[in-house]
């Protein structure tokens, strides 16, 4: 009898134990390491332009699969979309121009940027209507964000006074037929915009760089989802930073992945591609610097809808100690 109440009794304590166990697993805080992000989706918005290529190449040739990610690439109409989703939810996180990053963070103070993954100082470049020369504008058509900045940066850079100029806010698809129609003088904006207004009769008189202008593109995610993913994120990047890589160095491999995820013409992917510098690497103090700027020009525009301090926001270091 004795025996056989001890071995109920240790029958007993074992289930206990593995009760124990599994309630004290369930209710442990989620970990960093890879067993526990196995499996799990990252979802990625993004524009639907060349700026994205390493996305775009990364998701066609299964680099994410390859490093034992599940990745979806979520297109989106771009400009501050991509960040709106992972305000939203519907993304982990976002690929984002620094100006449009800034202006949503302004709102939502919980999105971080975890590094950079490209930047250019002649994607963007200056058209002006035949018969128009710099000192002669009048009137120029910019869209928000960054396309405003870039203006009222190139107007100065003549010895122009922007409020002296009248400018016509539109969409960059709209920018080509309002300069064939004599509305605008010019505008400054990014393929294939550009091309189209060539077309059409305008000239490109210059790039962001001729006046010390560029910008760059962010990986962002919102706090509370990085703070309990840190190493799914820095895999992610690093996949993202591998793919800018193979970008740079073979043009014609990322302008055929352009082309496949949006539709475009590979050989004008390719020439895209070529404008823009990628490569994935940490924040620097020029990167601090420069957003200082844009916060300083868009509060002065009164374009923030709230206060946003890019020490705070821009993760300096965290590419290097999680993604690299």
């Amino acid at each position: 009898m004795k025996k056989k109440f001890w071995r109920r009794a240790a029958a007993a304590v074992a289930v206990l134990a593995a009760i124990v166990a599994a309630t004290t697993a369930c209710s442990r805080p989620a970990t960093n390491n890879a067993a526990a992000t196995a499996g799990e989706r990252v979802r990625i918005s993004v524009g639907v332009d060349p700026s994205y290529a390493p996305f775009f190449l990364a998701d066609r040739e299964g680099l994410f699969k390859e490093a034992g990610l599940d990745v979806q690439i979520i297109q989106t109409e771009g400009g501050a979309a991509g960040a709106q989703n992972v305000v939203a939810g519907t993304s982990e996180m976002s690929g984002n121009a620094n100006s449009t990053a800034l202006t949503v963070m302004a709102g939502n103070p919980k999105l971080r940027a975890l590094g950079v993954y490209e930047e250019s100082d002649r994607y963007f470049q200056v058209v002006l209507r035949d018969g128009v020369t710099p000192n002669s504008i009048k009137t120029m058509g910019v869209f928000p964000g960054i396309g405003l900045y870039f203006t009222d940066l190139y107007l100065k850079s003549l010895g122009l006074d922007p409020a002296s100029i009248a400018l016509v806010t539109t969409s960059p698809p709209e920018q080509p037929a309002l300069l064939a129609r004599g509305d605008i003088d010019g505008f400054i904006s990014f393929d294939p915009w550009i091309s189209q207004a060539v077309g059409k009769g305008s000239h490109v008189v210059g790039t962001t760089g001729d006046f010390g202008a560029k910008y760059s593109q962010w990986l962002v995610a919102s706090d509370s989802w990085l703070s309990a993913h840190k190493e799914l994120a820095g895999r992610v990047f690093r996949v993202v930073a591998q793919a800018a890589d193979i970008v740079a160095e073979d043009p014609e491999r990322a302008g055929k992945a352009v082309a496949a995820a949006i539709q475009m013409d590979p050989v004008e992917a390719r020439k895209q591609v070529t404008q823009i510098d990628f490569r994935g690497r940490d924040f620097t103090p020029d990167d601090l610097e420069q957003a200082r700027q844009l916060v300083d020009f868009f509060r002065g525009q009164g374009k923030l809808n709230g206060d946003v301090d890019p020490q705070k926001v821009l993760l300096s270091g965290w590419f290097d100690q999680n993604a690299k």
